[in-house]
C-alpha cells in the first residue's frame, strides 16, 4: 500500500476513534508524528454549536466583495442579467468547493484547516508545502486582503462626509488608520476584539437585509424609484470578451471568499459529522442568496450607467436614491464602512 494512503487510513481510523493523539504513519520512520500519546496537548474545549458556526461562516464571506465588486462586475459583461448569473454561477462554484472542506474535515477532525490537509497528503519534504501555505497566508494573502478592504471603508465614509474625490490617499489615510486601531485592539484585548467583531457582524446582515428588503419593496412598487430599463433590456448589451468574464469571475469568488475559515477551529466544533455540513453549506447558500438579491435591489434602483460611474461605491448611491441625503447618503453610508470594517 502506498505511503499517502497508509497516512490517510490511519489518520482517518484515529479520528472516528477519537483518540487524542494522531499519527501520519506507524510504519515509516522518517515521517514525524504530529504528537505522540505521552505528549499529545489537551484537547480543545468543544464550544462552538451549529449556530454559531454557521453565523461565524456568513460573518467572514460577507466583507468588502458585495459593496465593492457589484459595479465593476456590471462594467465587465455589460448587463444586469449576466452579472446576476455570474453571482449564481459563484454561488454553485463555492458550494461545491464547500464540499470538499466539509470532506476533508470531517476526515481531519482538528484544528488547522488547509494546512494540517497539505501536511498530511504531502508529508514529504518534511511538510514543506503546509510550512509555504502558512507562510504565503501570514505574509501575503490575509495581510493583501486586510489591505484591500481598507480603501473601501475610507470611500464610503468619506462620501459620507461629503467627498466626491475619495479614490486617492484620503480613502488609503482612513482605511490605514482603521487597521491600525484594530492591530492595537488585538494586541491590547482579546476579548474586546471579540465583542467589535460581534457587533460589527450585526451591522453588516442589518445592512445587506435593508437592500435585499428595500430592493423588494421597490421592484413590488412600494418605494418610487426612477424608472430605467436595467432589466427590460435583458440580455442586450451583454459582453462577449472571455478575459472580461474571468476577472468578473474572480471578483465573485473574492466576494464568496471566507467559507473555508471554519475548518481553521474544527476542533473546537461540537459534533462535527452533523454540524459542519449544515453550518458551511448552510453559510455559502445564506450568503448566495443575499448577494443575488442584494444584486438585484442594486439594479432595480440605479441605471446601468451610473452603477458603472458608481465603481465601489454603488451601495452608497443605491442608498441616497432611496432614502435621500439624510439617511442614504450619510448614515447607511457609515453603516456601509462599518459593515467592511468588521
Amino acid at each position: 500500500m502506498p505511503d499517502i494512503w497508509k497516512r490517510l487510513w490511519y489518520d482517518k481510523a484515529e479520528v472516528e476513534a477519537d483518540t487524542v493523539s494522531q499519527v501520519w504513519d506507524t510504519s515509516d520512520s522518517d515521517t514525524p508524528s504530529i504528537a505522540t500519546p505521552s505528549l499529545a496537548p489537551a484537547a480543545a474545549p468543544k464550544n462552538i454549536g451549529i449556530f454559531s458556526a454557521t453565523a461565524m461562516g456568513v460573518s467572514l464571506m460577507m466583507g468588502s466583495g458585495i459593496f465593492s465588486t457589484p459595479a465593476s462586475i456590471l462594467g465587465l459583461v455589460g448587463t444586469p442579467s449576466m452579472a446576476l448569473i455570474l453571482w449564481g454561477l459563484g454561488a454553485v462554484i463555492s458550494f461545491g468547493g464547500a464540499t470538499a472542506f466539509i470532506e476533508l474535515g470531517l476526515t481531519y477532525r482538528r484544528n488547522g484547516g488547509t494546512m494540517r490537509f497539505l501536511a498530511h497528503a504531502f508529508p514529504k519534504p518534511k511538510l514543506m508545502l503546509a510550512y509555504l501555505f502558512s507562510w504565503v497566508m501570514i505574509v501575503c494573502i490575509r495581510p493583501g486582503a486586510i489591505a484591500a478592504n481598507g480603501p473601501v471603508i475610507g470611500k464610503y465614509w468619506l462620501y459620507a462626509a461629503g467627498i466626491t474625490d475619495s479614490s486617492g490617499w484620503q480613502a488609503r489615510a482612513v482605511g490605514f488608520g482603521c487597521i491600525t486601531f484594530v492591530t492595537a485592539l488585538n494586541i491590547v484585548s482579546a476579548k474586546w476584539s471579540l465583542r467589535l467583531i460581534n457587533l460589527l457582524t450585526v451591522v453588516k446582515i442589518v445592512v445587506i437585509l435593508v437592500i435585499v428588503i428595500t430592493g423588494i419593496i421597490a421592484a413590488a412598487g412600494g418605494i418610487h424609484v426612477a424608472h430605467n430599463d436595467n432589466w427590460s433590456r435583458g440580455f442586450a448589451g451583454t459582453k462577449g470578451d472571455a478575459h472580461a468574464y474571468a476577472s468578473a469571475l474572480t471578483k465573485v469568488f473574492w466576494a464568496y471568499d471566507g467559507f473555508t475559515n471554519l475548518v481553521y477551529s474544527l476542533g473546537e466544533l461540537r459534533r462535527p459529522e452533523r454540524n459542519l455540513p449544515w453550518s458551511i453549506g448552510g453559510a455559502v447558500v445564506i450568503v448566495g442568496v443575499l448577494y443575488i438579491m442584494a444584486n438585484a435591489a442594486f439594479f432595480i434602483v440605479v441605471p446601468i450607467d451610473v452603477a458603472i460611474n458608481s465603481e465601489e461605491i454603488l451601495a452608497a448611491e443605491f442608498t441616497f436614491r432611496v432614502f435621500g441625503r439624510s439617511v442614504g447618503q450619510i448614515a447607511l453610508p457609515v453603516m456601509i464602512g462599518f459593515s467592511v470594517f468588521g
